[in-house]
């Protein structure tokens, strides 16, 4: 077992050997680029924090497999400062990231996996990247123009100072080293001009034949797109809820309604809900976060039937986002007056019974009966169990069935099928649902 002393020297003869070996090139490579190593920052909404990636690009066929590297990084914002202090920033990689795959712990022989190193010092921070003994173990960039990522990173104060997402490879490029992984041996000449460059399993440093190309951050712009929508669930209730693909900006939202002015539908009142508002519902608090969002189940009562309520969301943007209050999107949903609805009969005319096909848009008493042309009582419908339909609930749903079977002393001719449901919640008369079909008896 290793010393922590023996693996920090490890480490450094490590890096010391990248480095050398940075400056020199084989005969091997050509003048133009083998590849780019890319710096590039992320957008991270946190004022305290930059968040950036490092990406290996091919760009030549010379190569496939991806060694060791050595990157050291700066924040220029930081220059007047003195810099990356190690007593005030911390550095770390995101687990797991990388597209360099096994990635494991340091070894100092033998090892299978890759090892991602990110250490912090005086006015910069370094990453030294580690590789598999093997070519077999090695990640493979097959074509040209393709990347994979090496690995994202956080940078973040400990003070909660602010910090730049502007990062840049160190300028001087001495000080910065890539290899790619042997897997096969490189010789030249024969006989006594015969030179053994690489053997299988070397890593081939890059030299001068790459490119580190510090990328600037995107900007920093708003744009969340939401999708709010509601649904009437019955019982005099809306269900509400809205997706978000980018929240970062936003500090938490509120959901007002008003009852829609038939006669002036241009004109809306809106009021907020008081329970629905981030201050009372901590779900409703933005997550200031780049992630997809999504929120569902926020219960609203309404008062009336036959009418149309409009919800709107509500956004109140981060101080330092301008801390405006913005309303983001306005839904309208209909209350239901026709509780029963598309009733059908499934067979008209019919010789012995037939059956009504029907939905409910609200949790009622239901109570089906069959009449002659004179009013008077034949029978009940029934369920799919024969229980005659007399005040039985029935939640929202769509096709029901009633069933009505024709007794014997029934006579030939045309028969009123009727359905009256109440809404559970409502026993007035005024929101009866009544449902009248005419059926043909045929003997």
């Amino acid at each position: 077992m290793l010393s922590l002393v023996d693996r920090s020297h490890s480490k450094i003869v490590a890096l010391i050997l990248v480095m050398i070996a940075a400056s020199w090139c084989g005969p091997i490579f050509a003048q133009t680029p083998l590849g780019n190593v890319i710096l590039r920052p992320l957008l991270d909404p946190r004022p305290d924090t930059t968040t950036f990636e490092i990406w290996l690009k091919k760009l030549d066929p010379q190569w496939d497999f991806v060694a060791n590297g050595t990157f050291r990084i700066e924040v220029p914002s930081l220059s007047l400062t003195g810099g990356i202090d190690p007593a005030v920033h911390t550095f770390s990689y995101e687990n797991p990231s990388s597209q360099l795959t096994p990635m494991g712990p340091y070894l100092v022989s033998n090892s299978s996996v890759y090892h991602l190193e990110p250490e912090v010092f005086a006015q910069r921070m370094s990453v030294m990247l580690l590789c598999p003994d093997s070519v077999s173990d090695c990640v493979r960039i097959a074509n040209v123009g393709d990347s994979v990522l090496i690995g994202r990173f956080t940078l973040s104060t400990n003070d909660g100072s602010f910090l730049s997402d502007t990062v840049t490879f160190i300028s001087d490029e001495r000080q910065l080293a890539m290899a790619f992984k042997a897997d096969h041996d490189s010789v030249t000449g024969v006989g006594l001009t015969r030179n053994v460059w690489y053997v299988k399993h070397d890593n081939v440093p890059f030299g001068s034949n790459v490119q580190y190309i510090s990328e600037p951050p995107p900007p920093d712009s708003c744009n969340g797109v939401f999708d709010f929508r509601g649904v009437y669930i019955g019982d005099l209730q809306v269900e509400l809820g809205f997706d978000v693909t980018d929240e970062h900006c936003y500090k938490g939202y509120w959901i007002e309604k008003t009852l829609v002015n038939q006669r002036d539908p241009t004109v809306l009142n809106f009021q907020p809900i008081p329970r629905l508002n981030y201050n009372v519902d901590a779900s409703l608090k933005s997550c200031r976060c780049l992630r997809p969002q999504s929120r569902n189940g926020y219960l609203d009562s309404v008062q009336f039937r036959r009418e149309q309520y409009a919800y709107r969301l509500m956004g109140e943007f981060q101080s330092y986002y301008s801390g405006d209050t913005v309303a983001i999107d306005t839904i309208f949903i209909r209350v239901p007056n026709a509780i029963i609805s598309n009733a059908v009969l499934l067979e008209n005319p019919f010789s012995n019974g037939t059956a009504v096909r029907f939905n409910i848009d609200d949790r009622v008493r239901l109570t089906g009966s069959v009449f002659d042309l004179g009013g008077r009582l034949i029978a009940n419908l029934v369920d799919e169990a024969g229980r005659p339909i007399i005040d039985k609930e029935y939640p929202k749903g769509v096709a029901y069935r009633a069933y009505f079977k024709a007794p014997a002393v029934a006579s030939q001719g045309l028969y009123n099928i009727v359905l009256i449901a109440i809404p559970i919640n409502d026993v007035s008369i005024q929101e009866q649902s009544r449902v009248v079909l005419k059926g043909q008896l045929i003997r």
